[in-house]
């Protein structure tokens, strides 16, 4: 039984599209049943085009997006996001080397080089890799084998230009024959400081460049691939968070096998990523002034440089087999990651802070995954997953210990304060172990021809990462959450576990769908930020680092559960609509607290005139009021004005024209009305100068015109 929903929404219709249009936005629902429920989404799907692939998801029940930057969009699913969320690129693993992840997944695939991006709704299974957060898994250009010797041409070409968000230019030529194909792919987007109601958004402009290269051989059942892509980053903004982007120069390998032989689907991969990664707080803005801290002058209290080296290592390898009516999958994957980070001051030369030395995280999976049919109508998916994680780091070392060591300060000044938080760092046990067990069950019943009812359970781990264990000094790093807080490790850390229940619904009636769903997980050991007790702790962030009321990641309990629905329905003929809704509550019940940046309600409705090669859609978008606002991430003035955000909507206006000949374009503009609003997970402004006060929640960008033009062949 395999109930399909395959709808391609008003937004951009592609049923009418010819092959060659994969560039053209559009949104699939392949509602099938739960053990294959997956919402697959075409690039520039958002009204405008964007430089950040992971605005793609927003258009999907659940998925939303933590803005930090312009290139720095942190998938949020149903409350959870950062290291919680698996997100696959060309089924790799991306490891962000940024600190704060500046380089979340997403940003190693720019929008004009993604052919796809797919959420898997609800629970994600355990052949996928760990984590107890959704599943995003996203799929570059590329030629395709053909059935001919001879060698045919492709090509893929895209044009963007915004008013309000720069331009970007992208291209995929390759060549491919039955047996061989070749690919060479290049992308480059800039962009100027974004524009709003009241005036300019400071730290927002953005440059990045991407190119790569690509070759794959197939010969009988068996395929081979190999990839390779280098990513520029220069200068760019992330106004949300202390520092900004100088740049990223990153290089990834993907290799990878598949094979039909003895009855078994085999599949293997390994990749590989290299990052080098430099950080400051003076190239795009002002470096703060900490003229009144308490700080000796060797401390250097306003200019910062951030040196970042992380690379990793992974592998997937797995045979799936027919049994008992269904499928079975026994695999094995993992993912060997070493991070670096020195905090150097360029106007005080000897200064420097090694917030983290080759501190690594090593994970090593077995699963084992059964999908089926069942009598009666029913199907069914379980899986199990033994997890192990490794972690570890060396020693540390700051210039204010130093000084300390050699007498040139007293104890109970704050170098010495650093020199103790370092012993205590250094002298304890940080070659640490996490055993954990995954388990997933789910079911689909099929009512009738057209409904489908799904329910599914999972109990998910997630070993806490290495920036929550081994940050032994108060800083601003915390994986991107823009808090505005200090934070410290934990080496007692525990691993976090969700149980996850689920209940939906998919609905294919004529003329539309209907397809909600309905969740609730509670997360003990959930880890967060508390208040420290920690005297030596209170001191030297108080005292170097601007901020008395410092964090601590801790072990608590959590709790989420919510709603999201997708809707459609064809008027008439060339009339349809679709509707996406979202709304998730995130509590911390340790504390009797609200989560910290947990969207509110949302949703999207769009109208759109179809016909075969043209269509335009009008579009609302908006938010209800978010005044569920976490007590224990407390931001207070000067730093911020942490405050419940207002609902607001935007319309947004937009067509498409495809000629038979392989030339596309788009055209129209978001914000049509000029709508002054704030995004909740959009941050709070650390960057000045600009017209946002610091500290007070980034605006929603302004009007924006935009064109797009395209060719394929």
């Amino acid at each position: 039984m395999r109930l399909g929903i395959a709808v391609v929404t008003t937004l951009l219709p592609a049923l009418l599209a010819p092959a060659w249009a994969q560039q053209i936005p559009e949104i699939k629902i392949i509602g099938t049943n739960q053990r294959d429920d997956v919402l697959n989404i075409t690039p520039g799907v958002s009204a405008a085009p964007t430089p950040d692939s992971m605005d793609i998801i927003k258009r999907l029940p659940g998925a939303t997006v933590n803005r930090n930057g312009p290139l720095s969009g942190q998938a949020q699913y149903r409350g959870l996001f950062g290291p919680r969320m698996t997100v696959l690129v060309n089924s790799m693993r991306v490891t962000p080397g940024g600190l704060n992840w500046m380089d979340a997944p997403m940003h190693y695939l720019p929008p004009g080089l993604a052919n796809n991006v797919t959420l898997t709704r609800g629970i994600a299974p355990v052949s996928r890799g760990p984590g107890i957060g959704g599943l995003i898994e996203a799929r570059s250009k590329q030629p395709d084998f053909v059935s001919s010797a001879e060698f045919q041409s492709m090509g893929d070409l895209t044009l963007s230009g915004m008013s309000n968000d720069g331009y970007s230019v992208s291209g995929v030529l390759g060549l491919s024959n039955q047996r061989h194909r070749f690919h060479v792919l290049g992308s480059y987007e800039d962009g100027d400081d974004l524009e709003f109601g009241g005036g300019k958004i400071g730290g927002t402009s953005h440059e990045r460049g991407t190119y790569g290269v690509g070759y794959g051989l197939s010969w009988g059942s068996n395929e081979l691939s190999l990839e390779y892509t280098h990513t520029d980053t220069e200068p760019t903004g992330t106004p949300a968070l202390p520092l900004d982007i100088d740049f990223f120069d990153t290089d990834r390998f993907n290799l990878g096998l598949r094979s039909e032989w003895g009855g078994v689907t085999w599949a293997a991969q390994l990749f590989y990523t290299d990052v080098e990664h430099a950080m400051n707080n003076f190239l795009l803005r002002d470096p703060p002034d900490n003229s009144s801290l308490p700080l000796p002058p060797f401390i250097g209290p306003e200019r910062r440089f951030v040196d970042v080296e992380s690379d990793a290592i992974g592998f997937a390898f797995s045979g799936a087999f027919d049994v008992l009516s269904g499928t079975a999958k026994l695999g094995i994957d993992g993912n060997f990651e070493e991070h670096s980070g020195l905090v150097q001051d360029p106007d005080v030369p000897p200064f420097f802070v090694q917030n983290f030395n080759k501190a690594t995280q090593d994970n090593i999976g077995l699963f084992a995954e059964w999908l089926g049919e069942l009598p009666e109508d029913w199907s069914l998916e379980i899986g199990l997953r033994y997890q192990r994680t490794e972690s570890d780091a060396d020693p540390v070392q700051a210039q204010p210990a130093q000084l300390c060591d050699s007498g040139a300060f007293p104890p109970g000044t704050p170098p010495c304060a650093v020199a103790a938080l370092r012993n205590r760092f250094n002298n304890a046990k940080r070659d640490l172990d996490d055993d954990n067990v995954d388990a997933v069950v789910k079911l689909d019943w099929k009512i009738r021809d057209g409904m489908t009812v799904n329910f599914g359970y999972a109990h998910k781990t997630r070993a806490p990462s290495y920036i929550e264990r081994y940050l032994w000094i108060p800083l601003e790093v915390n994986s991107g959450l823009g808090d505005l807080n200090n934070y410290v490790g934990n080496l007692d850390l525990k691993s976090e576990k969700s149980n996850q229940v689920e209940l939906g619904l998919e609905w294919n009636f004529e003329n539309g769908y209907f397809a909600p769903r309905a969740f609730f997980r509670d997360i003990k050991d959930f880890i967060q930020g508390t208040a420290s007790t920690d005297p030596i702790v209170i001191a030297v962030s108080g005292a170097a680092n601007g901020d008395p009321t410092p964090l601590q990641f801790t072990n608590t309990d959590a709790e989420l559960y919510g709603v999201d629905l997708v809707f459609g329905y064809r008027l008439m003929e060339p009339l349809s609509l679709d509707a996406t809704v979202s709304y998730v509550r995130g509590k911390n019940t340790s504390l009797d607290d609200n989560l910290y940046r947990i969207a509110p309600l949302n949703g999207r409705l769009a109208l759109t005139w179809e016909r075969q090669d043209w269509s335009v859609t009008v579009e609302g978008v908006g938010a209800a009021k978010q005044k569920k606002i976490s007590r224990a991430i407390v931001l207070d003035e000067p730093r911020s004005t942490n405050e419940p955000t207002s609902g607001w909507g935007i319309l947004n206006l937009y067509g498409q024209w495809r000629s038979p000949w392989g030339l596309q374009f788009r055209a129209g503009v978001e914000n049509l009305f000029d709508k002054d609003y704030a995004n909740h997970l959009a941050g709070f402004n650390r960057t000045m100068p600009s017209d946002v006060p610091f500290g007070e929640r980034l605006p929603g960008t302004g009007v924006n015109w935009f064109g797009q033009l395209a060719y394929a062949w």
